[in-house]
């Protein structure tokens, strides 16, 4: 590369960076430009991302650079800090060996005082990306650490506002408008509306605050969400919030016993099946394979003594009474889903529950092929340990001139690759090894026998939704979600 340099510089900083010492735009192209100066070296251009994270390359001021060096109008790229052009290794070594190096243009960065233009710099870059690779995972954990502080601080982490609600500046805040809907529904319900009148109600209004229909699940979520008496749910666990409440506590519970009370009563009822009925063992875990629907419980009856022959689960958009309750069109009835005998069905569950709990390989193996196979860290703590001894010799025959910088450089970019591979998946064992919902899962699982054959129903069906997330059904296909993450 010639001596005379033109130069261009590239500085960046994340929203979470703006404020801390070196890192501003200002003093980072300040540093550079002295640093150019002392060089002698010309700058072409300054590209800047400001606000942009480090995590990927999509953006503008990367995007303007790369442009530039593919069209040879520079033949440097300078930063203050390896991470300010990427925390990704992956990204790293794509700009400089795909982009740079491909187009005759060194990378420096001043910080780590490397520049690829010289031998170890080639050397040192797949390594230290490691590094900046790790950074951002590190900031990861202390973002989601942050959302779980936010929770405690009684501060809304939802994606979607419960009706009732904006969301301002961070925090909810009482939509006049919706939250009169919101207690107009708990009032009725107290009053001794059932869910079908609320339904038709709700939907005959226009459903104000909703862009769907009220539904079933929709309006049981509304009544047993906590929100509404003031407090913030994350990672499955509720905090005293910040904002003001919708519904008084006193209402909210009498609702939710209301709701208990009637699944316990409705459940007695073989006439008039419902949904939601704490009778049923599968209630609420059915989807349909052909229209992602749920499924009620029906009953067939002897055509003559009209007594109940057979209890059924079925799709709940097969009924055209449901239909008109959404206010959804004839096309929209699921035709081609079939019919399922209760008793049978729910055997079959419990036979395919009790068999995982009698076969710990046959439970590996559910595991394993849905990505939770905990494995042996000590192997790969083993082969960190030699990476770190390799590196140091590479360091050492390179210092001494033993070994040809070819061969220093494509060891140590497989060395770095390798350890960083390493590290992800030793993290993943951790976590895999520290995962609460398999834990729980092992532990429940292992108690199938015993409730099955002693539990009373109730006890039953709190034991499948324990250990069961959807259970879903194509014609005679059943496919089981279980619920472990």
């Amino acid at each position: 590369m010639e001596d005379k340099r033109n130069v261009g510089i590239y500085v960046r900083v994340s929203t979470t960076n703006q404020v801390e010492d070196g890192y501003s735009i200002g003093e980072q192209t300040d540093k550079l430009r002295k640093f150019c100066d002392v060089k002698d070296w010309n700058v072409y251009k300054v590209y800047t991302d400001g606000g942009f994270s480090g995590s990927n390359i999509k953006r503008p001021g990367i995007e303007l650079l790369i442009n530039d060096v593919k069209n040879h109008n520079i033949n440097t790229v300078l930063v203050y800090k390896l991470d300010r052009l990427s925390r990704s290794q992956k990204d790293t070594l794509f700009m400089i060996e795909d982009i740079f190096n491909k187009n005759d243009c060194a990378f420096i960065s001043l910080n780590e005082n490397f520049d690829t233009s010289t031998a170890f710099g080639k050397a040192m870059v797949g390594i230290l990306s490691v590094f900046a690779q790790l950074e951002r995972e590190q900031i990861t954990q202390r973002m989601q650490m942050g959302r779980v502080g936010r929770a405690r601080n009684g501060l809304f982490n939802g994606s979607q506002v419960p009706i009732g609600y904006k969301y301002i500046d961070g925090q909810l805040v009482i939509d006049e408008l919706t939250a009169s809907v919101v207690k107009d529904i708990y009032h009725k319900y107290l009053d001794g509306w059932s869910l079908n009148k609320l339904l038709i109600y709700l939907n005959q209004a226009g459903h104000v605050g909703r862009e769907l229909p009220w539904n079933f699940h929709s309006l049981r979520y509304l009544l047993t969400n906590k929100t509404y008496i003031g407090m913030v749910g994350y990672a499955k666990q509720w905090y005293e919030g910040q904002h003001k409440a919708i519904i008084t506590k006193n209402d909210f519970d009498r609702v939710q016993k209301m709701l208990s009370d009637r699944a316990v009563k409705n459940g007695k009822l073989t006439n008039n099946p419902r949904p939601f009925r704490g009778k049923y063992l599968l209630s609420g875990l059915l989807r349909c394979g052909k229209c992602g629907s749920f499924f009620d419980v029906g009953i067939s009856k002897n055509s003559k003594t009209r007594e109940v022959v057979n209890r059924l689960y079925r799709c709940h958009m097969r009924n055209k009474y449901h239909l008109r309750l959404a206010n959804l069109p004839e096309s929209r009835r699921c035709t081609t889903s079939k019919s399922y005998s209760m008793d049978k069905l729910e055997q079959k569950v419990i036979n395919r529950i009790t068999k995982l709990s009698f076969n710990a390989e046959k439970l590996s193996k559910l595991l394993d092929r849905n990505g939770h196979n905990i494995q042996d860290p000590t192997p790969v703590l083993n082969r960190l340990a030699d990476i770190e001894k390799e590196v140091s010799k590479i360091m050492d025959l390179y210092t001494i001139g033993n070994l040809p910088i070819n061969a220093i450089n494509e060891r140590s970019a497989k060395l770095a690759e390798e350890k960083n591979s390493l590290q992800l998946k030793l993290k993943n064992i951790e976590e895999e090894k520290n995962n609460q919902d398999i834990i729980d899962f092992k532990k429940h699982i292992k108690q199938a026998p015993n409730v099955f054959e002693n539990g009373s129903l109730e006890e039953k069906k709190i034991f499948i939704n324990q250990i069961i997330k959807e259970i879903v059904l194509d014609e005679n296909k059943m496919t089981i979600q279980w619920n472990f993450g």
